[in-house]
């Protein structure tokens, strides 16, 4: 059944990578369906160009590398199990929301694909059914919930002032709209305040966190911001203030986290921040770029992470990875993800970020320019930081013990790296330029890697308390979860459930219901004659 499905979207893949150089040509198309029901009609559309297919054929590619590798990384491919099927049919559902997410071009659509993602992600945080798993899943559902409403908000002001059906209405005077759909987007996106639901959310399968954050729930919100980039022309100072402190922010959490999968969570919670500020500064082409080929070489850096954990018997601490000294290939794959994470010269990332390099460093953005390359610094940082961990940490108590690559997990990271070193040159050549730079700018970017590779050995010196107090966040994780449980009228609120709400809450409705519902059932058990005497004394009382 894996098999099958990796088949079908490497198929479903490769077609609309064909597709997308077709239509890169010419213009976009547009299929509407209209659905009359009683007094009402709706309008679905579902428009067709360049930047849809191309990064649908991405999401499909990525499917069918995670459908392919979790058969083996779960151990549930020969064992049609009912957990397999929940866990294939979760899959497949977090796929289809996201077509609905990429093509649709109405809002009924629009939100459906939006709150098929939430719902999905949920069940797949959840997908371990212990305690810390249903934590984690809940603070992801209510997070996004968050946005969720922001994003009806805008959908209801739209439909009071506009139209519900089509999204190709300027709205560049109205704030109000732009504002509460940006809320919507960077909240799906973690960008701050609403990033501690990121590195909750790792608490899922491995082969699902390289599917959720590289290129389908993380990336929700920038693609929309990518694709209705006109509706926040009033937003747009806003937005590169946010995503700026997203990106220092993440890059200073990645490089003093313990956990390893948060530490390439937070990898990516600064690289969602790179590419809302990209936007923001108006090179969304150049962000939807790098959103391509951040999703493939952060799809490779998780599957190779979760080879690594399955070797260690599903331990996540980073001091204990050491031990894996005879993993050769999966540690390659890991490192070349790394480099193409910082940039480094002729990796995929490095086709991108040099070309952010050069634009935000180079064309005056003063202020900007400066938490930018602090920002570049931090990725070279923390990019050495997981090389050293997974590749030259010295070996720990785990040593005595025998550890072999399984060729299951060796060939899906092979096709994706061969992938990976294809699309780089391809993608560059063809769509963009070549852009001459004189010795001071080519020299920058070396300069940024060496004062990264500076800044790692610097922040190794920091104690312990310093690192606590970064690797949480600064507590956003546990300032959600006080103010979900209501901490200041929490005692009030147990009292006032044990009294009024006891009694006319869900639990004294659902008394009522259940003696109402055995009183019937003692009314139509009584026998026949017994029925006939009550009806005929309720008739000689009326007559009376």
């Amino acid at each position: 059944m894996y098999i099958f499905f990796c088949l079908i979207f490497i198929l479903f893949s490769f077609l609309s990578f064909f597709l997308s150089v077709v239509f890169f040509e010419f213009n976009s198309i547009f299929i509407e369906f209209h659905i009359s029901y009683c007094f009402s009609n709706l309008s679905f559309i579902f428009m067709i160009d360049f930047i849809s297919l191309l990064f649908f054929s991405c999401v499909c590619f990525i499917s069918s590398i995670v459908f392919f590798y979790s058969g083996f990384y779960m151990n549930i491919l020969l064992k049609e199990s009912s957990d397999s099927k929940r866990f294939l049919a979760i899959l497949f559902l977090f796929v289809v929301s996201m077509f609905f997410l990429i093509f649709s071009y109405s809002w009924t659509l629009l939100m459906l694909g939006w709150d098929g993602l939430g719902i999905v992600s949920f069940l797949l945080v959840i997908y371990y059914n212990d305690e810390k798993s249903f934590n984690s899943g809940i603070l992801t559902v209510f997070t996004n919930r968050i946005g969720d409403c922001f994003f009806i908000l805008s959908f209801m002001f739209m439909f009071y002032f506009m139209d519900y059906t089509y999204l190709f209405i300027s709205y560049e005077s109205c704030f109000v709209f732009s504002f509460l759909l940006m809320l919507g987007c960077i909240t799906k996106s973690a960008q701050i305040p609403f990033s501690s639901w990121l590195p909750a959310a790792m608490a899922a399968p491995t082969p699902v966190s390289s599917l959720v954050h590289s290129s389908t729930l993380v990336t929700a919100g920038v693609f929309l911001i990518i694709r209705f980039n006109y509706l926040f022309s009033n937003v747009w100072f806003i937005l590169s203030y946010v995503s700026l402190l997203t990106m220092i922010l993440g890059g200073l959490f990645a490089n003093l986290e313990v956990d390893f999968k948060k530490i390439v969570a937070m990898s990516t919670l600064s690289q969602l921040g790179l590419m809302i500020f990209s936007v923001s500064m108006g090179y969304w082409l150049l962000c939807f770029l790098h959103m391509l080929f951040h999703a493939l070489f952060k799809s490779l850096l998780f599957l190779s992470t979760g080879g690594l954990m399955h070797l260690l018997m599903g331990n996540q601490d980073s001091r204990f990875f050491g031990s894996l000294t005879n993993i050769f290939y999966s540690k390659l794959f890991f490192s070349i993800s790394c480099f193409s994470l910082m940039g480094f010269p002729f990796f995929l990332g490095f086709y991108s970020k040099d070309l952010m390099v050069g634009i935000f460093l180079l064309k005056n953005f003063e202020l900007f320019s400066l938490f930018f390359c602090l920002f570049c610094i931090f990725t070279v940082s923390y990019s050495i930081r997981l090389i050293f961990i997974g590749f030259m940490m010295f070996p720990s108590f785990y040593s005595f013990i025998s550890f072999s690559e399984k060729n299951n997990f060796f060939f899906p990271l092979l096709f994706l790296f061969l992938i990976l070193l294809s699309c780089s040159s391809f993608y560059f050549y063809s769509y963009f330029p070549l852009v001459l730079l004189n010795f001071f700018e080519s020299f920058l970017g070396v300069l940024i890697i060496i004062m990264g590779i500076l800044n790692f050995y610097f922040l190794k010196m920091f104690k312990y308390n310093f690192y606590f107090l970064f690797s949480k966040m600064f507590f956003f994780t546990e300032f959600s979860i006080l103010f979900g449980k209501g901490i200041f009228l929490s005692s009030y609120n147990y009292k006032f459930d044990l009294s009024w709400m006891e009694m006319f809450g869900s639990h004294g409705v659902k008394t009522l219901i259940y003696y109402y519902d055995m009183l019937l059932k003692k009314f139509f058990n009584l026998e026949l004659f017994i029925f006939l005497k009550i009806v005929l004394l309720f008739v000689f009382l009326f007559i009376l």
